[in-house]
C-alpha cells in the first residue's frame, strides 16, 4: 500500500497508568475507510489527487510520485476518520432508508448526484499534504513536533494566500465588530476541516504543564545558589549565580512567565534599585521595568513596571538581594541599557538559559528530598510556566486575597491592547499601574 511508504504518527489511547484503552476495531482506525464514508465527506481516489494536483498520472517507478501517493492517501484516510463509525454507519443507513422509500415511489433521488468532481485541486488536498509534511518534523521533546506547532502550516497557506492576487476576490461582510469572511483560500474549503479535524484525532495532543516550584524548592535554590555565590571566583560564575537567583526569586514573587523575564529593561530595573532599596528605604523595594507588548513578545515602546519587596515577608525570599547582586554586576561590566535577563543572542532567547534553570533544580533534586528521585527534571519542569504556577498555588496557600493576586495580574490587561487602550472593567479604567503599586507590592510581601 502506498502509505506504507512512510510511517505517520497514530495516537494510541491510554489511561493514566499508561494501560492500553483501544475497543474491538480500534486496531484498524485511520488505516481503512468505512462503508458511507464518501456519503459524509468528500472523497475521490489517490489517482484523481494526483492528477488533479500534477495534471499527468504517476510513474511507477518514481519514488517521489510513490511519496506524493503516500502522502495523499494519509491525507484521503485522515479526512474520512474526522467522524466515528457509529456516525458514518448511521448516516449511511439513513440514506439508504431514503433512497429506498423514493424508489418505491417512483420519485427521483433525494440527493443530488455525487460527481463528478472538477479537474483541479478544489479539496485543498496539495495544502494537506504540506501540513503532513510538517507533522513529520522532529519535536524537541517527541519524536515528532506537536500538534500545536505543525498545524500553524494551515495558516501560513491561507495567509499567503490572501496576502495574494488569489485573495483578490474575496469579499467581507461586517456588522460593527462582528465579521464574517468569505473566502475562496483552499484551507477554508469543506474538505480541509474534515482532514485538519481527522489529523488532530489521529495524532493527539500531549498537554504536559509545567510541574510547579514550590516555595520549598525556592528556599533551597536560594542556598545552594547562595553558596556557589560564596565560592566563585569569577565574574562570570557570579553572574550567571545571580542571573538564576535573580530569575527564579524575582520571576517567582512577580509571577512572570519566562518569555516576560526577556523583557525586563536594565536600565529601569537598576534605577529603581538605585532609589527604592537603600539602606535607610522605609519600605525598600524594586520595579521589574518592563518594555514591550508580553503577549507574543511583541514589543513597541510600551513601559510598565512590577514592584516587588527586597524580601518577602512570610517566608524569607530574597529577590531584592539576587536583583541587585545582577544589577551590580553588570554595571561594573560597562552594561548599563537593554536587557537585563541577556546573553549572546539578540532578542535574548530562554533556550540561552534553560541549562542553568535545570541545573539548579538537579542540584535540589540530588541534595534534598523535596523532588522525587525518579523523574527527569528537565522533561516535566519548564521556564516558562514553572514559576508562575508555583505562586499561584503559594499565594493560595498563603491565604493570600483574591484581590490581590488579581492586582499581580493587571499589568497583563494593561498592555494586552492594540489599541492603545487597555480592555479593563470601569474601576480599573481609571487605576494606573503606579497608583496601585502599594497593592501590588503586598502581594510580594506576603509571599
Amino acid at each position: 500500500m502506498a502509505s506504507d511508504l512512510i510511517e505517520f504518527p497514530r495516537q494510541t489511547p491510554v489511561d493514566d497508568d499508561g494501560v492500553d484503552q483501544r475497543l474491538v476495531g480500534d486496531e484498524l482506525r485511520f488505516l481503512e475507510a468505512r462503508n458511507g464514508d464518501n456519503l459524509i465527506t468528500p472523497f475521490q481516489c489517490d489517482l484523481c489527487h494526483f492528477r488533479n494536483i500534477l495534471g499527468r498520472g504517476p510513474v511507477r517507478a518514481s519514488f517521489k510520485d510513490s511519496k506524493i501517493m503516500a502522502f495523499i492517501r494519509r491525507a484521503s484516510l485522515d479526512a474520512l476518520w474526522a467522524r466515528e463509525p457509529n456516525t458514518v454507519v448511521a448516516n449511511l443507513r439513513e440514506a439508504v432508508r431514503m433512497e429506498k422509500f423514493t424508489s418505491q415511489l417512483d420519485l427521483p433521488s433525494v440527493t443530488p448526484p455525487m460527481g463528478p468532481f472538477p479537474l483541479q485541486d478544489d479539496f485543498g488536498m496539495l495544502p494537506a499534504i504540506a501540513l503532513l509534511d510538517r507533522s513529520l518534523s522532529k519535536g524537541i521533546h517527541s519524536e515528532h513536533v506537536q500538534w500545536g506547532t505543525f498545524r500553524k502550516a494551515r495558516s501560513v497557506v491561507t495567509n499567503v494566500t490572501q496576502a495574494g492576487v488569489a485573495g483578490l476576490g474575496d469579499s467581507v461582510g461586517a456588522y460593527e465588530r462582528n465579521r464574517t469572511w468569505i473566502s475562496s483560500v483552499a484551507t477554508h474549503q469543506f474538505w480541509y476541516s474534515r482532514f485538519v479535524h481527522g489529523v488532530h484525532k489521529r495524532v493527539g495532543e500531549v498537554r504536559k504543564p509545567d510541574e510547579i516550584i514550590t516555595i520549598d524548592v525556592l528556599h533551597a535554590i536560594d542556598k545552594i545558589l547562595e553558596s556557589e555565590w560564596r565560592s566563585a571566583t569569577t565574574q562570570d560564575q557570579k553572574r550567571r549565580i545571580c542571573e538564576m537567583g535573580a530569575w527564579m526569586m524575582g520571576g517567582f514573587c512577580t509571577g512572570l512567565r519566562g518569555e516576560e523575564m526577556l523583557l525586563v529593561d536594565m536600565l529601569g530595573t537598576a534605577t529603581s534599585v538605585q532609589k527604592s532599596m537603600k539602606d535607610d528605604a522605609i519600605d525598600p523595594h524594586f520595579k521589574f521595568i518592563i518594555i514591550g507588548r508580553t503577549k507574543g513578545v511583541q514589543q513597541d515602546g510600551k513601559r510598565f513596571g512590577i514592584p516587588c519587596v527586597k524580601v518577602t515577608k512570610a517566608t524569607g525570599l530574597r529577590p531584592g538581594v539576587w536583583v541587585k547582586r545582577l544589577v551590580d554586576i553588570k554595571r561594573l561590566a560597562g552594561e548599563t541599557h537593554g536587557k537585563l535577563f541577556v546573553r549572546k543572542l539578540r532578542p535574548a532567547k530562554l533556550m540561552e538559559f534553560e541549562d542553568d534553570f535545570y541545573t539548579v533544580l538537579e542540584r535540589v533534586q540530588e541534595t534534598t528530598d523535596l523532588i522525587s528521585k525518579e523523574i527527569c527534571v528537565r522533561d516535566v519542569y519548564g521556564l516558562s510556566r514553572s514559576l508562575r504556577r508555583g505562586v499561584t498555588a503559594h499565594s493560595k496557600n498563603m491565604r493570600i486575597d483574591k484581590e490581590l493576586r488579581d492586582a499581580i495580574n493587571r499589568w497583563g490587561k494593561e498592555a494586552n491592547t492594540k489599541l492603545g487602550v487597555a480592555r479593563l472593567d470601569m474601576g480599573d479604567t481609571y487605576t494606573t499601574l503606579e497608583s496601585i503599586m502599594p497593592l501590588i507590592l503586598e502581594f510580594s510581601r506576603a509571599l
